[in-house]
Parts: C-alpha cells; sequence; structure tokens
C-alpha cells in the first residue's frame, strides 16, 4: 500500500469542564493525531497518553517528537507498507515508545480498511454490532456531586461504572456506592497506588464489595505480585498498564497473575499487538476489555473496534464527548437504550437490570468519517508533514 504523505499534530483540546487524569486535574488535553494518505484516502489514529508523564513515562509532546524525529522518517523511506506486521518491522529499531508506535499502526489500519471499503471495526475481525458502555469517575469536589453523577449514570443505562481508588479515596467511598448502588457493575481502577507493605488491609476489604474487576492494584512490574493477590482474592484482577506488549501478556498469562486483560490501543503499540494479545488471551483463558481515557472521537472509534472483537466481554469505556470537550474533531457513536430481553449482546450485564445503553458501530469504510480539519488546524500545537 502506497504511503504519499504523513502528517502528524498535536491538538490542545480544551474541556468543557475540569476533569482528572491520575489524580491531577485538567482543563485541556493534548492528543496525538496521524494520517496517513495514500492515493485519494487518508487514515487517521490519535493517542492521549497524557499531558505530562504521569500515567506512563509517555506523554503527547514526547510522542509527537519520536513520530517527527524517528518513526515518521523511517516510514517514508519504505513508503510502500502492505501489512501492519511490515509497519511493525519498520519502526522495530526504535525502542519503546509504543503510543507513538501505536498512532501511526492505527492510522494504516483505518486507510487499509477504507481503501477496503469497510469498516474499521470489521477489518480487525470484531463481532459485535453493539457495545455495551460503561463509565469512569475519579473523585470530585462534594460528596453530593459524586452521588448525583452516578446516579444519572445509572438512569441513563451505563450499567458498569469505573471508580478511581486513591489512598484515602477507597474503601469508605466504595462501602457507600455498593450500598446506594447495589445492582451496578462495579469496576475498581487503582492505577497502581496499592502496595502491599502499606495497603494489604485495603486490598483485601475489595472482595466485601463485590467488584467486577479490581484493575491495577500494584504497580506496573509486580507480576508474581498481582499472581499472589490472584490467588487470594475472589474479584477478578485486571492489568492494564501493566500490559504494553505481547510479551508482557505472556508474563501475565503464565504466571496467572489476571483474569482480565484492559486492551488499551493507544499505550498497547496500535491495533495490531491489541489483536495479538486479545488472540492470546483466547487461548490463555483471560477475559478482555477495551479502554481509555480521554480521546476525541477520533480515537475513539479504535477503541471501539478493539470492543468489537469476539473475547471482550466486558461493557468498554465509553466518553460523553459533547458534555467534556468544547470541540470535537470527529463524530460520537450514536447511544440508545436496548432491551436486554430482545437481543444477544454477547456481553454480561450484572444486576438484573431489564435495559442498558449501547453504542451503534457503523457501516461506513475505516473509523466512519473524516475528522473536521478545521477544528484540527484550529487547535495544533504543532504539526509536522512528510511527502513520503
Amino acid at each position: 500500500m502506497q504511503i504519499d504523505k504523513i502528517d502528524a499534530y498535536v491538538v490542545r483540546l480544551p474541556l468543557k469542564k475540569e476533569m482528572r487524569l491520575a489524580d491531577i486535574p485538567l482543563t485541556y488535553i493534548d492528543s496525538v493525531f496521524v494520517r496517513l494518505t495514500g492515493g485519494d484516502h487518508a487514515g487517521w489514529g490519535e493517542v492521549m497518553p497524557g499531558n505530562e508523564p504521569v500515567l506512563t513515562a509517555a506523554w503527547s509532546n514526547s510522542v509527537f517528537l519520536c513520530l517527527k524525529d524517528s518513526l515518521i522518517p523511517r516510514v517514508g523511506r519504505n513508503n510502500h507498507v502492505n501489512s501492519s506486521k511490515q509497519l511493525e518491522e519498520i519502526v522495530g529499531q526504535i525502542r519503546g515508545n509504543r503510543h507513538a508506535k501505536g498512532v501511526l499502526d492505527m492510522a494504516w489500519w483505518d486507510l487499509h480498511a477504507r481503501k477496503q471499503q469497510k469498516p474499521l471495526h470489521q477489518i480487525i475481525g470484531g463481532t459485535r454490532r453493539q457495545l455495551p458502555l460503561g463509565l469512569t469517575f475519579d473523585r470530585m469536589e462534594s460528596h453530593e456531586e459524586f452521588f448525583a453523577e452516578l446516579q444519572r449514570a445509572e438512569d441513563d443505562g451505563f450499567r458498569r461504572v469505573t471508580l478511581k481508588i486513591r489512598p484515602g479515596w477507597d474503601i469508605n467511598m466504595l462501602s457507600a456506592v455498593r450500598s446506594e448502588f447495589p445492582r451496578l457493575m462495579i469496576q475498581c481502577d487503582v492505577e497502581g497506588a496499592l502496595n502491599m507493605a502499606s495497603h494489604s488491609d485495603t486490598i483485601y476489604r475489595f472482595d466485601d464489595f463485590f467488584p467486577t474487576i479490581l484493575e491495577q492494584p500494584l504497580s506496573a512490574r509486580e507480576y508474581v505480585g498481582h499472581a499472589m493477590l490472584q490467588d487470594s482474592l475472589r474479584v477478578p484482577i485486571c492489568l492494564d498498564e501493566s500490559v504494553t506488549t505481547l510479551n508482557e501478556a505472556e508474563i501475565v498469562i503464565d504466571l496467572h497473575s489476571a483474569s482480565v486483560i484492559c486492551l488499551n490501543a493507544g499505550r498497547i503499540g496500535g491495533l495490531t499487538t491489541a489483536k495479538a494479545v486479545h488472540d492470546l488471551c483466547v487461548t490463555g483463558d483471560v477475559l478482555c476489555y477495551s479502554g481509555c481515557s480521554f480521546l476525541s472521537s477520533v480515537g475513539y472509534r479504535h477503541v471501539a473496534a478493539v470492543a468489537s472483537l469476539s473475547n471482550c466481554t466486558f461493557p468498554t469505556d465509553y466518553m460523553r464527548s459533547e458534555e467534556i470537550l468544547e470541540a470535537d474533531p470527529g463524530v460520537p457513536l450514536p447511544t440508545c437504550m436496548v432491551d436486554l430481553n430482545e437481543i444477544d449482546l454477547d456481553c454480561e450485564i450484572k444486576g438484573g437490570y431489564t435495559d442498558a445503553r449501547v453504542a451503534d458501530l457503523w457501516d461506513e469504510p475505516g473509523i466512519g468519517f473524516d475528522p473536521d480539519m478545521e477544528v484540527i488546524e484550529k487547535y495544533a500545537m504543532n504539526h509536522f508533514a512528510l511527502e513520503a
């Protein structure tokens, strides 16, 4: 497949309201976009590792510099890229930098799908057309606001909520939420903030509240520690930051460190690796779900494509982008309420609900739309282009 031009952008998208990432307040997100142009078609990818290196060692400006200085020139010198495996080989000399490689991989898959005139979720082997959805909640200014937002989520049909767990914002909060919302699927996302030496009493209390999964309780490299925890807890452990490569997924499965792996397409290096880890999990009897942090609707289409894979049996992360972003260069996925007795979601919704909110996937090629260049150019902080 001929690549004629490669564009990379850092786009500072302002938020309508303050949000939190790794417990740090955000008023904007710096998102990295890549466009691969080949003939009459262009494919797009987006990643947002963070405005600062707080969740991982990557942040958006570092991703842009890696693309500009290392990855894009290599692709430009090898501008016939006929498979995602070939793209991996072209950029393989560069170590790490999974987000930078991932956004290129996403753009390649979108371009490939557009040339094949097929939607992205279909071209990577997705089997679902509707995706159950879940929302994420961090600590807020007041308990009243926090519980009002949880009630709104339940009323709107979001049957799963993820609660960010922090030292001091943990068991008492979780107890109050479970008491008020006994039917909700609750995922507890710790982001590696706890350790066995200081927080063992907290960690072993999670079982009391019947969460659906306990995500990343220990730090990213604590594979043995997570295996010991999974052996002693009833709640399934999900690993996110621990899995950024196929090799790390193999370690997790071999050690039985987790029952679930989060497929974060940006962090894991793109759709190619996400699909490989998904397929490995199928053979290793480990479940998956498709996760994300903050993205525009451009990047979210890749999240949804991963969520359509057969082994992603948990509701996927969702953002109310129209309430969060001042301007969205993409098109949000349409959502609706469905009667759970009338459809087969191939995805468990616990709690005895009769209905749930789902996203409908698209039929158009690629991610289903061309991003709004006026928005991207208006908020672009940096842009690099290479004629291949």
